[in-house]
């Protein structure tokens, strides 16, 4: 559970300290500062933010750094901390610094100390946005559990820029078609394991998909995630083959896991395509529940929190009301402009905090 969070020179905030409680609600008006705090806990969560390129963009306005700290209770205490350093030009290497306990670690050693599940206006862009967003959607909540994945991720990245860069002096005579075997190998490798990890956690998701969507719907059609790839895993070695040419010309890596896309379907109709404004609200609202259950199942001991920024104003009653009872199942962090689009009895048993003055040096939550 988190317990504690303090903001120094991060967003609006010079310095701002929080207690948190099972059910917490953050209420105040636009700009004041509210999807920050839910933006720096999802941060220290999944080592970056949804809102940003760079994450050092989020540095306070002349200041050198922004420092993140957060206790979690449990069988054991930890104090998390992530510092960002202001880059010093916009093509410098970001610099995040980690400590657990005090001690210096890896930024991989800090996803899954804080499992969360983000439910914002924005997360319905997952449907219908580009794939970059549902690849992320998927890949946050794998590297949330499993720190092979998330290596093997940050690896990919490496291999392609490699393997991107040589295509492209290939093409222009300066390198030969064999240098590729050693990035190849590294390709297939990698990109296969990705893609059998993101299936495997695509059908765990779709086995209570259906049942959760037909509850909060009150329809009877089945939802499903489908996973969408050029290749398949144990015939990529041959497809980079048959397609070497392409790539040269084009001088990048045409497929692979940094390719693929999912696709949400109701009754084998594509939501992206056909869905309802209301039917793309009750299926994002199923693929959070079943990410929960996922978080929930891959790691017992640890259970997520579920931050919900200004997403009540989102929903119709019948939804709202559903979220209600996901809500009493974990530590919940709501942010909403108006109380009355909160259920009161929800309001009744939540810890409020009334966010009213824009970096409040010194701040501390209401208690």
């Amino acid at each position: 559970m988190l317990k504690n969070l303090i903001l120094e020179n991060f967003r609006n905030y010079q310095k701002y300290d929080l207690d948190f409680s099972k059910t917490t609600i953050l209420i105040g008006p636009n700009g004041v500062g509210k999807t920050n705090i839910i933006e720096a806990i999802s941060l220290m969560s999944t080592g970056r933010s949804w809102r940003l390129k760079k994450d050092n963009e989020a540095v306070l306005w002349q200041k050198d750094f922004a420092r993140i700290s957060a206790k979690i209770v449990g069988d054991k205490e930890k104090n998390l901390e992530m510092v960002l350093q202001r880059l010093p030009s916009p093509d410098y290497p970001q610099i995040k610094i980690i400590k657990i306990n005090g001690v210096k670690k890896r930024l991989v050693e800090l996803l899954g100390k804080i499992p969360t599940v983000l439910f914002s206006p924005e997360e319905l862009q997952i449907i219908a946005g580009s794939p970059q967003l549902r690849r992320r959607f998927i890949d946050i909540l794998i590297c949330q559990t499993d720190k092979n994945y998330t290596v093997a991720l940050l690896d990919l990245a490496k291999i392609i820029r490699g393997r991107n860069k040589l295509l492209y002096y290939i093409k222009i005579g300066k390198s030969k078609i064999g240098e590729l075997d050693f990035w190849n190998e590294r390709l297939v490798t990698l990109g296969s394991f990705i893609i059998k990890k993101r299936q495997k956690v695509i059908a765990e998701l779709n086995l209570k998909l259906s049942d959760t969507y037909q509850t909060i719907s009150d329809e009877k059609e089945t939802l499903q995630i489908k996973y969408k790839s050029l290749v398949e895993p144990d015939k990529f070695a041959d497809m980079i083959g048959a397609q070497i040419e392409r790539e040269i010309e084009a001088t990048a890596t045409l497929f692979g896991p940094h390719r693929d896309d999912l696709v949400f379907l109701l009754e084998n109709r594509d939501v992206a395509t056909f869905g309802s404004r209301g039917e793309f609200r009750s299926v994002i609202l199923a693929v959070k529940v079943a990410e929960l259950s996922y978080l929930k199942k891959a790691n017992p001991d640890v259970p997520p929190i579920l931050l919900l920024d200004d997403i009540f104003s989102e929903l119709d009653l019948n939804r709202r009301l559903h979220l209600a009872k996901i809500i009493s199942g974990q530590q919940t962090i709501i942010t909403t402009t108006d109380f009355d689009h909160i259920e009161k009895g929800l309001r009744e048993k939540a810890k409020v905090v009334e966010l009213t003055v824009i970096a409040r040096p010194g701040g501390r939550g209401n208690l």
